[in-house]
């Protein structure tokens, strides 16, 4: 991947100075960052301490994330899925499955229950999350049928989910409910709300919550799991995964050597137990001693009385008590080094070595000669090893200039660069009806584009048309911070402990004169640059979303305030959902139902006024939008712009492809 940030000589040399500005001032204000760091650490630490003693019934959340800085009483961050499904269903059912195989679900090794927290209901201390027992949990409160309805168009339902999103779980009760919406007799639809605590620190999958099959459920007559598992892994050129594999490279010789490392040291250590730890091999002390095996022991002591939790006591205790269990005596280390420094010892090992020298040394050659191709298959991993070293040194040293210029200098470039839409609180959530995958795949024949980068055109020709439409201001482009995932990792995109995609700060071009074309050829220079010149964010934007890392350096306050501000100059979030060409295969329930269709939401909070997703599922597309109820006119008409738009892209990518081919 080219870290380049230059194309030309007249630019090179002032991205240069200021890349290495940059660098020196991150160096520079290292001890700043670790300062602060220990100062919230401790600060953080106290806190809690102090609130448990004030409050010891209420369990506090100790991380703290993006989504929790920016929570508030009137705009928390709330999941929102909507599943389309064929089939009958049977509300009491799900009830008693739920009750029993989810929050009453057992750990079979601890005994533990495997979601604790979703009978406890949230409260907030000192602007810390905290968790609260609830006594009186009903299942009823939480698993919601509403009556039935005859016929009910898509518009229809988009009514009643948001008649119900309107309304707040209430703050007493566990801040999760699932909701079936019966459309007529072969149709329903199941909209859950889940606050997002509950997936970041209980781990809760939705596709658990939803009682979806895993993904190898559904596998064909014949059809094995590691052939479905093959299948969909083999990225072709088209894919979103195989363009974000050019952001960053992860690397794979540095873990193959540190792990072959570490089963040295393993095996190392395992053998040097087993010969020089008295309780492994009392016959240790037959032997004559010498500092090599006394210092061999009191590594074995050091680290024995390091790892013992048996007792409280300090470690020169530990220390003493595991050498008595040895019998390690003060009259061996004396003969240690005396026997060290005989010389008959010396002249001994001068002999042993000379042998072993002479006879070994052909049975040496030999062997080397044997295991050439091991030998040269670790020499390549080293090479491998340090060119990765130097790859993962210059993103080192990119990273500051990095993240000066993408989070810095935006907000230097006048106060017309972003959209200015306050958000209220209250949300409204609208879709688009289904699009055939094969006419983007058309479009995509038509000019070469990727299918992500024309979806993503199109999204901004719907938002250009619909900002004019507000009279809202905005520069040549619109900032979003923009997620690619598979429809795979749909349902584990607030989990932590599932290893994700980072994020992107993604433009969308907003001055396209309505031309598909350009647009698609701007939307491709936007992306392909924020590929080319992102890689710090998106990884720290991942080390974000798996351990809290950014949340980790300041103050909750002082995060709060520093994203609502950040918030300013990226008003959007995109999600892409991308499916893989092969895999379009539809998820089941537990019971046999196909869902037809999937709706997916990530809040918008702070000031971003809007959130997107783009879903690619069963071989359909769908726009999803989520926005402020109150924004005039409704986020409909994006939907409707969007739908709108295909038969233009179709037309013009059909010209344009007539236009090439003529001028060849």
């Amino acid at each position: 991947m080219s870290l380049d940030h230059g194309h030309d000589g007249h630019h090179h040399r002032p991205s240069f100075i200021f890349t290495w500005i940059s660098f020196v001032l991150a160096i520079i204000s290292s001890p700043v960052f670790c300062l602060c760091y220990l100062t919230t650490y401790i600060g953080r630490f106290v806190l809690l301490r102090l609130l448990k003693k004030k409050y010891p019934d209420l369990e506090f959340i100790k991380s703290v994330s993006i989504r929790s800085a920016m929570d508030t009483p009137k705009n928390t961050g709330y999941v929102v899925v909507l599943l389309k499904v064929n089939g009958d269903f049977d509300i009491n059912l799900m009830k008693h499955t739920i009750q029993t195989d989810i929050v009453e679900k057992y750990d079979r090794i601890s005994g533990r229950l495997c979601y604790p927290h979703l009978r406890c209901s949230l409260t907030k201390k000192w602007m810390r999350y905290a968790w609260i027992k609830s006594s009186n949990f009903s299942i009823d409160n939480h698993v919601i049928g509403l009556p039935e309805t005859k016929a009910a168009s898509e518009d229809d339902i988009m009514q009643h989910v948001n008649d119900i999103i309107a309304v707040l779980i209430p703050p007493e009760l566990p801040q999760w409910q699932i909701t079936m919406i019966p459309a007529d007799e072969d149709t329903f639809y199941l909209l859950v709300r889940i606050h997002h605590l509950y997936s970041s620190e209980d781990g809760v999958g939705l596709s658990d919550l939803l009682l979806l099959k895993p993904d190898d459920g559904g596998l064909k007559h014949g059809e094995t799991t590691a052939k479905s598992k093959s299948s969909s892994q083999h990225a072709d050129a088209d894919s979103i995964q195989n363009i974000l594999s050019t952001v960053y490279q992860a690397p794979t010789a540095l873990p193959r050597l540190c792990e072959h490392l570490s089963e040295i040291c393993a095996n190392t250590w395992n053998e040097l137990v087993s010969t020089y730890d008295p309780l492994e091999n009392p016959k240790v002390f037959r032997r004559r001693p010498n500092v090599f095996i006394f210092g061999t022991m009191l590594v074995i002591v050091t680290a024995s009385a390091a790892k013992d939790k048996t007792t409280k006591r300090n470690f020169a205790h530990k220390l003493k008590r595991e050498m008595t269990r040895r019998d390690i005596q003060f009259r061996y280390m004396f003969e240690s080094l005396v026997n060290t420094f005989h010389p008959a010892l010396w002249l001994s090992i001068g002999w042993w070595l000379l042998v072993k020298c002479v006879l070994r040394l052909p049975i040496t050659m030999l062997l080397m000669i044997k295991n050439t191709s091991t030998y040269v298959y670790w020499m390549s991993v080293l090479l491998y090893s340090a060119s990765e070293l130097m790859y993962l040194a210059r993103l080192v040293y990119y990273a500051p200039s990095t993240v000066i210029r993408e989070l810095v200098l935006p907000f230097l470039g006048g106060p017309d660069r972003g959209v200015r839409i306050t958000p209220q609180g209250s949300k409204c959530v609208y879709w688009s009806r289904p699009v055939d995958l094969d006419l983007v795949n058309t479009i995509h024949d038509n000019t070469g584009a990727a299918t992500c980068e024309i979806q993503l055109s199109m999204l901004a020709a719907a938002l250009q048309e619909y900002f004019t439409a507000t009279g809202v201001r905005f520069s040549k482009n619109v900032m979003t911070t923009t997620r690619f995932v598979s429809k795979a990792n749909l349902f584990q995109l607030n989990n932590r402990h599932v290893i994700t995609n980072g994020l992107l700060a993604l433009p969308l071009p907003m001055d396209t004169d309505h031309d598909p074309i350009y647009s698609l050829h701007e939307m491709q220079e936007c992306l392909q640059e924020a590929i080319g010149n992102q890689t710090a964010l998106y990884i720290a934007s991942m080390w974000q979303i798996d351990h809290s890392l950014a949340t980790s350096f300041l103050p909750s306050p002082l995060v709060s305030v520093g994203l609502h501000f950040l918030s300013k100059k990226f008003p959007l979030t995109v999600t892409y959902v991308e499916e893989h060409k092969l895999d379009r295969k539809r998820r089941v329930l537990l019971w046999g139902q196909e869902v037809d269709a999937i709706m997916y939401w990530r809040p918008p909070q702070a000031n971003v006024c809007m959130s997107l997703s783009i879903i690619n599922y069963g071989g359909h597309l769908r726009l999803a939008v989520m926005a402020d109820a109150k924004m005039s006119p409704p986020c409909k008409e994006i939907v409707s712009t969007y739908e709108r738009n295909i038969p233009q892209f179709i037309t013009a990518a059909e010209r344009y492809a007539k236009i090439v081919n003529t001028s060849d």
